[in-house]
């Protein structure tokens, strides 16, 4: 491994360090020469050498690295630093989340500048402080870390080596930020219980006004903060997630916050002698996302307030998603097991976790539930002794389970890992619109649509995939009395399907849809019927004022006056084209207030103007000539008690 001299905000590989040195000793002698000699010989060699050490110089400073070290690998302490060095000199920010395992707007925060780099500066990333802690979700499985930087008295306290390792990052920083998601809303005056002075969330945390560092140079702490806020705000749309700051005169006598003098920007600041500040996202703002993107707005303006330049910030968080384990079971050739298998093993096998495959590299670890020695089992010899599930976690979030059961059949050394069936998907076409429907996820449609069965998505391989039926259940195709696969035919929901089949629901009868391997069903998800109804007209006078009619109710019409249809509301999950039936006449409804009502070709008795789809009729109101416009409920097709139209 290359060694590393350090100077302060810049390093310099040591190999090159030394070529460096003996280029300029060089230039030294030669210029001592040239002093006493002359020649093209010696004017050409002089030129050659400043050359070549300018050369060096810009390809020493065109460096910039990311050195990747972790402590404790293997045990409950383990602790990831990423080291990651400009191209230019600069200051050297500490950022690090997860010292309470419970926020993930820090952590999670704090692990996209794992991978950055850099034109200006040094940033010292510690993604997860107290990594278990953040598996179990748990603000400290062996009590606050936050709170044992003053000193820990239990010698057998794990968190002792974690602290100091930090401590000593502290020392090699010029300023640390410690990423938190905080309770509530601070507000410096008491607003309400979740907005008030001892509440954490979306502010920036210091513990004093101004301090002298080690140079005897004031830090005025609250200046910097306040501009940091001031550029980090103009950019929040929600006035009510705005930062504030939050000084808790941590030293003082008077101050409400003694607790924190154990932190650890207490600590980086008073024993330090570095500018420390706490950034605190609330946990009241229920999407960890948004917490994470206020994150990084505070930590960009963070480096841009001390000068350190990022070259390819990455702030998009993306879902985690496994993709594969690779597992070997009793030391054999490892094998590939995806989210949707199930590994079956022998009594008393051996399993070993060789690795996980997902889209991220940070923050993974597996659990054998049950059996496990510890938080992560990655690369632990695991004895199976009952059926049990590997827990695949990104950070807390539990990203997949792999059941393991045992069997008591001989399985081939080739073996080992065997697929049931899923399915991952339906796939229905109702008439013209695809669905995916999960395993038990219903889908509503309304009675005389056509829907299709299209190819579901499985877990399986397309040779297995081939015998897979699917079957509608109250479905019979005309062609055979009994079917082997209903996939393609296009089913009538009015008139082609049995109703024995189905299982009663109010209004609705629902049909499963079944996929099948050798008549075993293996995945299975609904198909809701709904008898189609109108719920109401939305209507507008040649004023443009709207109203409502819903089926039944009466209209009488002024024959001066066109009404326009502005909506057609009815319970259709997904609208077929509707018609607009009136005397015997039909026209289909396109957009608001394309089609109107002409009140001088109705009669003065009633007339129905109904609302059709698919030749069914939803409903329908009543309409005919009055003096004045006026609305009333049908009801038995009396008008006894006539009312003023409904205004919306």
């Amino acid at each position: 491994m290359v060694g590393v001299i350090s100077f302060r905000g810049l390093r310099f590989p040591t190999k090159i360090s030394t070529l460096v040195f003996m280029l300029l000793t060089g230039l030294t002698k030669l210029r001592s020469f040239r002093s006493s000699s002359s020649g093209s010989v010696q004017s050409r060699l002089f030129t050659f050498l400043v050359t070549l050490t300018f050369t060096c110089l810009v390809n020493l400073v065109a460096l910039a690295e990311t050195t990747h070290r972790t402590y404790f690998k293997g045990t409950d302490s383990e602790l990831d630093v990423y080291m990651i060095e400009g191209t230019s000199p600069g200051p050297t920010m500490m950022v690090m989340g997860g010292i309470q395992g419970d926020e993930p707007g820090g952590y999670l925060a704090a692990d996209l500048y794992a991978d950055i780099s850099l034109k200006r500066g040094n940033l010292i990333v510690v993604p997860r402080a107290n990594f278990v802690s953040i598996v179990e979700n748990s603000r400290g499985v062996q009590g606050d870390m936050n709170r044992k930087f003053a000193g820990i008295t239990k010698a057998e306290d794990r968190d002792f080596a974690v602290v100091n390792i930090l401590k000593e990052l502290m020392q090699k920083s010029d300023v640390f930020l410690n990423l938190h998601d905080g309770s509530g809303f601070y507000a410096p005056k008491w607003e309400s219980q979740e907005r008030n002075p001892l509440r954490y969330g979306q502010s920036i945390i210091a513990d004093t006004d101004e301090f002298s560092n080690h140079n005897g140079k004031k830090v005025k702490v609250t200046a910097i903060a306040r501009r940091v806020i001031e550029r980090v705000n103009p950019q929040i749309s929600n006035q009510d997630h705005t930062f504030k700051f939050n000084n808790h005169q941590t030293s003082a006598t008077e101050s409400k916050h003694k607790e924190q003098r154990l932190s650890a920007t207490y600590h980086a600041l008073t024993k330090v002698g570095i500018p420390a500040f706490g950034i605190e996202t609330s946990k009241s703002i229920p999407d960890y996302r948004v917490r994470v993107r206020y994150q990084t707005m505070v930590i960009n303006a963070f480096l841009e307030e001390f000068g350190v330049e990022m070259d390819n910030p990455k702030i998009f968080l993306e879902n985690p998603l496994l993709k594969y384990l690779i597992v070997s079971v009793d030391g054999k050739t490892p094998i590939v097991v995806h989210g949707n298998d199930l590994l079956k093993v022998q009594p008393g096998a051996t399993i070993r976790i060789v690795h996980i495959e997902a889209n991220y590299s940070r923050g993974l670890t597996a659990s054998v539930k049950g059996l496990g020695r510890s938080f992560n089992d990655l690369n632990e010899e695991i004895q199976i002794k009952e059926n049990t599930n590997i827990l695949i976690r990104k950070d807390r979030f539990v990203i997949g389970s792999i059941p393991v059961e045992i069997i008591k059949e001989k399985i081939t050394a080739t073996q080992g890992i065997h697929v049931d069936p899923k399915v991952l998907y339906f796939c229905v076409k109702v008439n013209d619109k695809r669905f995916m429907l999960e395993p038990g996820e219903e889908l509503a449609v309304c009675k005389g649509d056509n829907v299709v069965l299209l190819d579901p998505k499985t877990n399986l391989d397309p040779l297995d995939e081939k015998n897979v039926r699917l079957d509608l259940r109250g479905f019979q195709a005309e062609d055979s009395p009994y079917p082997r696969e209903d996939r393609g035919h296009i089913v009538n929901t009015g008139s082609e399907l049995l109703e024995k089949y189905a299982r009663k629901r109010e209004n609705a009868a629902v049909y499963p849809i079944q996929a099948k391997i050798n008549n075993k069903v293996f995945g299975e998800s609904y198909l809701v019927v709904v008898e189609p109804k109108l719920e109401y007209l939305l209507l507008s006078d040649s004023n443009g004022v709207s109203f409502v009619a819903y089926p039944g109710d009466k209209l009488e019409l002024p024959s001066s006056t066109i009404i326009k249809i502005m909506d057609i509301r009815t319970n259709s999950p997904e609208a077929m084209p509707l018609q607009i039936t009136m005397s015997g006449k039909s026209v289909e409804w396109k957009q608001a207030g394309d089609t109107g009502i002409d009140p001088s070709l109705l009669d003065e008795e009633d007339t129905p103007l109904q609302i059709t789809r698919n030749g069914m009729i939803l409903g329908a109101i009543w309409l005919k000539q009055g003096k004045e416009l006026r609305l009333s409920d049908r009801g038995s097709r009396s008008l006894e008690s006539p009312y003023k139209v409904r205004y919306h």
